[in-house]
Parts: C-alpha cells; sequence; structure tokens
C-alpha cells in the first residue's frame, strides 16, 4: 500500500478568471499537506475536443495530447477531485465533457471528492454523486461548496481567486484529510479487483 496515494484534481471551468480554479489549487495544496502527490488537470489550460466515442478506446493513444493526458493521469489515480462551477443547477459541460472520456476503468473503487462554486449551492455536487455511483467510484461524504464571499475577491496572475473564509478553510482540510484516508484505505481493494480482471 501506497503511503502517498495519487490524486488527480478536475478542474472544470472554462472560464480564464475563475473561482473554481482557486478551489482547485487550494484543496490540491491541503491534499499535499496530507501526504499526497497531486495531479491538476485544469480543463480551461487543456481543454478537451467534444468526445468522439470512435476514440474512446485509443486511451493515452488518443491523437489529442489533452485527452491522451487525462487518459495517462487517470488511469494512475488512487482518488479523485471534481472540481466545478454550478451552471443551471448542476455541473459544467466541459467537466461532463472530460467525464464521458472516462468511466468505470478509471473510477471502479476509487474515492472522489466533490467540490464546487456558485452561492455554496450543493445542486452541482449532488448530480455528481449520482455520476460517480454509475461509474463504481466511492464518493466521500464531505463536499466544499464555495460562494464568492469565501475569496480574497482578488485574482492573482494564475487566474484564479485564493479562498480566505475560515469555514469553507477548515472543511477543505477535513475534505483532505478524509479523501486520503479513503484513498489509502481502497487503494489494496481496487488492486486487486484490477489483478482479477486481469487473471
Amino acid at each position: 500500500m501506497s503511503a502517498s496515494p495519487e490524486i488527480l484534481i478536475l478542474a472544470g471551468s472554462p472560464r480564464a478568471v475563475s473561482y473554481t480554479r482557486g478551489l482547485a489549487r487550494d484543496i490540491g495544496r491541503a491534499l499535499e499537506g496530507q501526504g499526497a502527490r497531486v495531479r491538476l488537470l485544469d480543463l480551461y489550460e487543456a481543454p478537451l475536443p467534444p468526445l468522439d466515442p470512435a476514440l474512446r478506446a485509443r486511451g493515452e493513444d488518443h491523437p489529442d495530447p489533452n485527452a491522451a493526458e487525462l487518459y495517462r493521469l487517470a488511469g494512475r489515480a488512487d482518488a479523485f477531485v471534481l472540481a466545478t462551477p454550478v451552471y443551471h443547477n448542476s455541473y459544467s459541460g466541459v467537466l461532463k465533457n472530460a467525464l464521458d472520456y472516462l468511466g468505470s476503468e478509471q473510477f471502479r473503487y476509487r474515492p472522489v471528492g466533490l467540490a464546487s462554486h456558485g452561492g455554496r449551492s450543493t445542486q452541482a455536487v449532488d448530480h455528481l454523486r449520482q455520476v460517480v455511483r454509475s461509474v463504481l467510484g466511492v464518493a466521500i461524504p464531505t463536499q466544499v461548496c464555495t460562494a464568492a464571499a469565501d475569496y480574497d475577491g482578488r485574482p492573482g496572475e494564475t487566474g484564479c481567486h485564493r479562498i480566505v473564509d475560515p469555514e469553507i478553510l477548515s472543511r477543505i482540510e477535513g475534505f483532505a484529510d478524509e479523501l486520503v484516508l479513503f484513498a489509502r484505505s481502497l487503494q489494496g481493494l481496487h488492486a486487486a479487483a484490477a489483478a482479477e480482471r486481469g487473471a
């Protein structure tokens, strides 16, 4: 069992200046503080083409480099974080497209932390819980939902806002602790399942 689980964060905002990107980066820092190895895939900086089902089986050999990188990172991840703005009471289209590339092969028995930005609404993460269940992932109980007032209001050069609200920062620490705990606990289970499928 690895002492340092690898966690892939998908930041699902299409905006150049983004609260969601700030949320994803703050979660990433908290996870690193818990000893995790974190990879952040920002779907604004690394946009994916609309899914072509005919290319899905190519995986890491996908002709689009961003799609190939998504498959590479997802295939190695012990856990995931899905971070999204709230759009029309649900999650973003760019995150939906990224999830359409993936399936139970990547998510089976892996813990998934859910986070959203938009008035502290839980609607996007509620919908994502159903998606995670459908691909046999394990959505952890703690989630993080933010509003604009939770941030400093001054985006930095990276185009993201930084969280300053003490309640949200404390919640992120608990979220990170829980996700790493689940990741370490489930590593053996999904490794055994993968070995059984390969037998």
